[in-house]
């Protein structure tokens, strides 16, 4: 009995020490990645890898052009102003093409102001103070007028009257000089004879065509080949032609070329140190 008793206190004694004890501590808690150490877990991943591209279809090239850089691409070229057109360059000032219209009807010359002509196909092409000359002298007619720059007639009306009638008067019959029978006038084209390559002073109104002169009996002094004729007619041609390069800076007729053995190209072009070319 005393053992019994002795057992059983002291199994009331474990109890009361349990309850003064309170609950057990809570575990600590475990890590997400209790497989990672510490410094795996803060090693920063690499991203992942690039999903490879198709490969292009047969036969399309994947080489880049000539000249191409990705990281310099080149600049387009900035783009030049457009001179402006050649018939703007010669325009006259206010100046200049009132004295010249004056010293023509000063000469008695019959004429026109038009407005400007300009060309829709070419714009160098025109001219931007054109008259329409009838009659570059009294009693000299241009048959059906002629467009062309003032100086052009000026200088025209000039040549007819110091050369082209003195000369005349030396035929036999002294035949009265009453009209001008034109060839090309103004008219936008290259010229002839130089492969197409520049205009024509024709495209500017710089340059008049004479194929025949008129007398007053109806019959006309045609420009055509005459060297070897040693008449007057021979002399007369090679008069006025000679002076024609006292007015204009170019002259061209029979013997320059086969475009021009039919009548005298006469224009104003302006050249370096004023050169001429008489031919």
């Amino acid at each position: 009995m005393r053992l019994i008793g002795f057992l059983f206190l002291m199994a009331c004694a474990g109890a009361a020490s349990a309850q003064d004890a309170g609950p057990p501590a809570p575990r600590p808690m475990q890590p997400e990645r209790p497989d990672l150490r510490p410094e795996q877990a803060a090693a920063p991943q690499e991203p992942p890898a690039a999903a490879a591209l198709p490969a292009p279809p047969p036969g399309l090239s994947t080489t880049p052009p000539l000249g191409y850089s990705p990281t310099d691409p080149a600049e387009p070229a900035p783009q030049q102003p457009l001179a402006p057109p050649i018939h703007q360059a010669l325009r006259e000032d206010d100046f200049t093409f009132s004295a010249c219209l004056l010293d023509l009807s000063l000469m008695g010359a019959d004429y026109i102001v038009e407005a400007p002509l300009t060309d829709p196909e070419h714009r160098d092409c025109g001219i931007d103070r054109p008259i329409m000359l009838r009659a570059p002298l009294p009693g000299v007619q241009i048959n059906g007028g002629a467009l062309m720059r003032c100086e052009t007639a000026w200088h025209l009306a000039h040549w007819l009257r110091d050369s082209v009638r003195p000369a005349l008067s030396m035929l036999p019959g002294q035949p009265r000089l009453s009209g001008i029978q034109p060839g090309s006038t103004y008219q936008c084209r290259v010229t002839v004879g130089d492969k197409g390559e520049n205009l024509s002073e024709h495209a500017f109104g710089n340059a008049f065509d004479v194929s025949a002169l008129t007398f007053s009996d109806g019959s006309q002094f045609v420009i055509e080949p005459r060297d070897g004729k040693g008449d007057m007619a021979e002399a007369v041609q090679a008069a006025i032609r000679g002076a024609a390069c006292l007015h204009f800076t170019t002259v061209l007729g029979p013997g320059a070329n086969a475009a021009h053995d039919d009548h005298l190209h006469l224009d104003i072009k302006a050249r370096d140190s004023g050169w001429r070319l008489c031919q």
